[in-house]
Order: C-alpha cells, then structure tokens, then sequence
C-alpha cells in the first residue's frame, strides 16, 4: 500500500501540532507567559490602569441649580505590575468652560487599588455640566448633569 505521507512526516506534524497547543494552554499562565517572554517568543506584559466611578449607578442626571455639586469617589487600580505614582484631577466642564476643581497624588504598588473621594464642591451653575476625571497615564471618565433651576424641569 502506498501512502501519501510517510509515517515520520504525520508523526512529526502531529508533535508539532501537540507542542503548539501546549504553548498556547501555558501562555494563559503567568508562568507560561514568563517563559514565553523569556524565550523571546512575546513581547513583555505592559499591564494597565483601571479607574472608575465607585458607584457610577448613583452618579446624578439632574442637579439643582446654584447648589454645590460634589464631584463623586472613584476608583483607581493598579495593574502596571510594578509600583506606580498617579496624579489625577478632577474637571468641571460647564457654559463653554473647564476648570480643574480637585486635584491630587497616590503612589499605588502592583495591584493594589485606592478609593478616593474628593473633598471639593463646585457651585452647579445653570446647563449642561461634565465633570471627569483625569490621571496624567491618559485615562479618564466623566458623567454628564443638567443643572436646573427647577428640578422638575424635563
């Protein structure tokens, strides 16, 4: 009987084949990854930031005009794998202007995470008001409000 392929070309394909889903299963590993990396096979990990509103379920649509809107906690994490300094800002977009309301530093270590709850307020001044938070890494959230003057408005 002939066949197409020898025996030693299928087993050989078949090892390789095996191999690879090996190396795919370990690269879902730290471990793994490590290896990989180390063999110059990826590139190294370049981690990330998280940053969210601590209850962004909570955060208000409508605000009453001429009181003080307190901008809301948020959350930053850390997960650059290695120990990070932040500094963040808290921004107040409102009739054409933005202004910096709060402002501050945290030095977070890899994977630690920190609320923080800014002790400002900002007089709501009647409109549309954005306010946002900034890291200087880039990231940054922000909630959009309507100051009214009469809370019923629609």
């Amino acid at each position: 009987m002939t066949r197409l392929f020898p025996r030693s070309t299928f087993l050989t394909t078949a090892a390789l084949l095996g191999a690879v889903v090996v190396a795919a299963l370990g690269a879902q590993t730290e471990q793994g990854r490590g290896l990989l990396v180390a063999a110059g096979l990826a590139g190294a990990y370049g981690g990330y930031t998280e940053l969210a509103f601590t209850a962004p379920q909570a955060l208000p649509d409508r605000v009453p005009a001429t009181s003080y809107l307190a901008p809301p906690s948020f959350t930053v994490r850390n997960v650059t794998g290695r120990r990070h300094e932040y500094a963040w800002s808290i921004r107040l977009t409102e009739s054409g202007r933005t202004r910096d309301v709060a402002g501050g530093r945290v030095t977070l270590a890899a994977g630690q995470p920190v609320t923080i709850t800014p002790s400002t307020k900002a007089l709501c001044e009647p409109g549309p008001v954005t306010v946002g938070v900034r890291l200087d890494s880039g990231e940054a959230i922000s909630f959009r409000a309507t100051c009214s003057a009469n809370i019923d408005e629609g």
